[in-house]
């Protein structure tokens, strides 16, 4: 029973309020209006004067070198200094290649004379495989070896 008493006050409330202050005033809505255009003949804009360019070269007479006597020039500028780049480039590859076979060789003759590679022994595939299976012999068993976890 409050509950509706509560609910018509609300009501007549807000009818009052309707009534005492007016109800909100909305605008008129706009009413749409043409674009305005130029017409054809009429000025676009002021007419300004174009300022001189700075930097640019001075006056270029065209027509004075021959285009396919230019290309050959520069065709063969461009084939000289490939050439003269490959031939660097060899020089460098068999610098290269006689650097790495000296230091072989100096390896080569140095392990050859030391006289501590001399008393280990050369591992071979054979040697390799009984390594192994020493290994797999003397070490845990492999119920007791840890294994990564997946």
């Amino acid at each position: 029973m409050e509950f509706l008493v509560v609910v018509g006050i609300l009501i007549a409330i807000s009818v009052l309020d309707d009534r005492v202050r007016g109800k909100k005033k909305v605008p008129p809505p706009t009413v749409p209006q043409e674009i305005p255009r130029q017409r054809r003949g009429a000025q676009k804009g002021g007419a300004f004067e174009i300022p001189p360019m700075r930097g640019i070269p001075g006056r270029i007479e065209i027509g004075t070198v021959d285009p396919t006597e230019a290309e050959r020039a520069l065709r063969e500028k461009w084939e000289t200094e490939r050439r003269a780049t490959e031939k660097a480039a060899a020089a460098h590859r068999h610098a290269k290649t006689q650097h790495a076979a000296q230091e072989r060789r100096a390896e080569i003759q140095s392990a050859a004379a030391s006289p501590v590679m001399q008393g280990l022994p050369q591992w071979t595939a054979q040697t390799m495989q009984q390594a192994v299976v020493m290994a797999e012999i003397l070490g845990k068993p492999r119920a007791l070896r840890r294994f990564p976890q997946r």
